[in-house]
């Protein structure tokens, strides 16, 4: 059990990977429009807003410009036969984790602080310690969680483990990290 926990990607087949990961992504794209959300990075959002096909786009271009990165690691440093979907599909599944952290954005106490920090009202913000560190908390909790999942989506996908694949996968985040900064500037 505890296996299927850590790493889904060697039980879970492609087309339920797919589908969890595309029910996800329609998900928090209604959520982030909903809620006046907006991805401006690979992990991060701002209070700006999206439409709903504005906030789909974001989240397509987010997964898309990592997958295709992970794709073209794969190729170019394994020896293994890598095919794009398999490693765009658990790359959409392991950014479950991810998608589930931006509910607590839903908690309009959350919201007001977090408003606070993203508009430079630090200090008032401060005066907040328990919900800002539930906040911190909670936010590096799924994220560590979506890098485990990203990366043990990529070693299965591509045949890249230990050493070679945990670098191979951090440049890969860099990168795409970088892109999907400047691309999701272009939605």
């Amino acid at each position: 059990m505890m296996n299927k926990i850590l790493n889904p990607f060697r039980f879970l087949p492609l087309r339920q990977a797919l589908c969890w990961g595309i029910a996800a992504l329609i998900l928090v794209s209604v959520l982030f429009w909903q809620a006046g959300m907006r991805l401006t990075s690979l992990t991060q959002m701002n209070f700006a807003g999206d439409h709903l096909l504005q906030a789909t786009a974001r989240q397509l271009t987010a997964w898309a410009v990592f997958a295709v990165v992970l794709y073209l690691a794969g190729l170019a440093a394994s020896s293994s036969k890598i095919r794009f979907w398999d490693v765009a599909a658990f790359n959409l599944f392991a950014r479950i984790p991810f998608d589930v952290s931006m509910i607590i954005f839903l908690i309009p106490k959350v919201r007001s602080v977090m408003g606070l920090l993203a508009d430079g009202s630090v200090n008032t913000a401060l005066k907040y310690p328990i919900t800002v560190s539930a906040i911190g908390l909670v936010s590096m909790l799924f994220f560590l969680w979506y890098i485990f999942w990203s990366y043990k989506a990529f070693a299965e996908s591509t045949n890249l483990k230990n050493g070679k694949g945990v670098g191979i996968f951090i440049v890969c985040f860099i990168v795409a990290y970088v892109a999907s900064i400047h691309l999701l500037r272009l939605i």
